[in-house]
């Protein structure tokens, strides 16, 4: 099976409570990542609930909560055509004030290598804007 893997941490001030707030509303998700014009849930943050997110340019997709670890992290999965592609977010806290976010994405299937660069293209900006608005 074909398979696209990506990693990118940041690191800044800021707080864990502040990134869990972020990432738990769904609906400021657009604040910090630009590639997305919307994002709806179906329910509490919590694991197997879905959502939908709308990415500029582009329609509606789906994804699924696999994974919740309160105020450490998250994994979410979306199944497109020819791929399922699984993001994990991960929030650390660092000495003296600061915090680490690191997300990391696998894709599995055979658009695998396609998709990868265009999914994570804007990975780093949009880890980049969370850490500053959690600070």
């Amino acid at each position: 099976m074909t398979k696209f893997e990506y990693e990118h941490s940041v690191e800044g001030p800021g707080s864990v409570d502040a990134v869990w707030e972020l990432w738990s509303d769904v609906s400021r998700w657009p604040e910090w990542d630009p590639s997305l014009e919307s994002v709806t849930f179906d329910g509490p943050f919590a694991e197997g609930a879905t959502g939908t997110l709308v990415i500029k340019g582009q329609g509606p997709i789906d994804f699924v909560l696999t994974g919740i670890e309160e105020k450490a992290g998250f994994v979410d999965e979306t199944s497109v055509p020819g791929a399922l592609i699984r993001f994990g977010h991960r929030v650390e806290e660092l000495p003296e004030g600061r915090l680490r976010v690191s997300y990391d994405v696998v894709i599995e299937g055979p658009a695998a290598q396609a998709l990868g660069p265009v999914v994570t293209a804007d990975l780093p900006q949009a880890l980049e804007l969370l850490v500053k608005l959690a600070s």
